[in-house]
């Protein structure tokens, strides 16, 4: 990208790197070092026509999320969960429920297309001038809410 001198890198952070109390310490601790290495990265690199950004949605019903919040409710029940597997339907409608319950944008579900959409803009000429930027996708979550305690 140097010798070319132009490009574009985009990382994925989450909305846990901009808020306390969305996830386990050393997770909330990697997403924050990621939109601070955007920024910094972005300053070093803009000089070579290199854009850097980030994206941090809110929580997408992935695999890993499901699976995160399994395991939580089978700790609650005092079992141990031991295994990951993929989500049925019902747990990702239950989980996209979840998230729509929480975000303050109504009638849209936050979907693995949506952060896929940010990233293909990212990636555009469309945000040719766009660098150093944390593009948050989260329905106005982190705008309205207040989750310590939780």
């Amino acid at each position: 990208m140097v010798p070319k001198r132009s490009g574009c890198i985009i990382s994925t952070a989450s909305v846990a790197g901009l808020m306390g109390g969305l996830g386990p310490h050393a997770y909330t601790a990697s997403k924050h070092a990621i939109v601070g290495l955007t920024k910094n990265t972005a300053c070093e690199l803009g000089r070579y026509g290199i854009r850097v950004n980030c994206i941090s949605p809110f929580g997408v019903a992935t695999s890993m999320l499901v699976n995160a919040w399994r395991k939580s409710e089978e700790e609650d029940d005092g079992e141990e969960c031991l295994h990951f597997q993929a989500p049925c339907e019902k747990e990702v409608e239950e989980m996209e429920e979840f998230v729509g319950g929480i975000a303050n944008l109504k009638g849209v579900k936050l979907r693995a297309e949506c952060i896929a959409e940010a990233a293909v803009y990212l990636a555009s000429d469309e945000s040719e001038y766009v660098s150093g930027h944390n593009l948050v996708v989260d329905g106005g979550v982190t705008t309205s809410k207040n989750f310590v305690g939780l």
